[in-house]
């Protein structure tokens, strides 16, 4: 797929509309995938909003925000909770945002193990509350949300259920390749053939 192609595509088509999940294989993928959607986002004038878990797009901002336009610089939001502080404070500033922006959430499996720490402890109930939270935002606001995860983490699962990952409306794997991230469905909506997102 063209460079052009992706970008009127992947946003209208793909992102928008409902939640996915972004397999990786490790920090260096999670660190391209990051920089690579910033940038693509930002080209098309919608910016984004990070709620940094694993402090990933924080402590490497440098690095992620360096190729940015000032504007969509200007415009993107880094979300870090406070060790302690009450997640839906987070989860709620990501959807109090204005519904263009994309939103993501690094990583899933953090949310799941912080979500079972708090209130009652039951991160299968917990996650799949918010889960439902996001999907019908992403659907009703024609948002885009996504969210990361190792994919050595993909086996903790919905109770005795399918995999935590599959509680998006999509999964899909990202693998790296020359100047790009190869794309994969791996669950849900998203197209059979593979996408490639460019990578500055």
């Amino acid at each position: 797929m063209s460079f052009s192609a992706w970008h009127k595509e992947s946003f209208d088509s793909l992102l928008r509309g409902h939640t996915t999940t972004i397999l990786l294989e490790d920090r260096e993928t999670n660190l391209k995938f990051a920089k690579g959607i910033l940038w693509n986002m930002a080209l098309q004038g919608h910016p984004c909003s990070v709620l940094d878990f694993d402090a990933l797009y924080s402590s490497n901002s440098t690095h992620l925000l360096s190729r940015l336009p000032e504007a969509q610089l200007q415009g993107t939001e880094l979300i870090i909770p406070e060790p302690g502080s009450d997640l839906s404070e987070g989860l709620a500033a990501l959807l109090d945002s204005d519904p263009s922006r994309v939103l993501i959430i690094d990583s899933l499996n953090s949310l799941y193990h912080l979500l079972a720490y708090a209130g009652d402890g039951s991160g299968n109930r917990n996650l799949g509350f918010v889960m439902a939270v996001l999907s019908r935002a992403a659907r009703v606001e024609k948002r885009a949300v996504l969210l990361t995860m190792y994919r050595r983490e993909r086996p903790v699962r919905f109770g005795r259920h399918r995999p935590i990952a599959e509680l998006s409306d999509s999964t899909v794997s990202a693998s790296l390749g020359p100047g790009s991230l190869r794309l994969r469905k791996e669950h849900g909506s998203w197209p059979a053939r593979d996408v490639s997102l460019p990578i500055p």
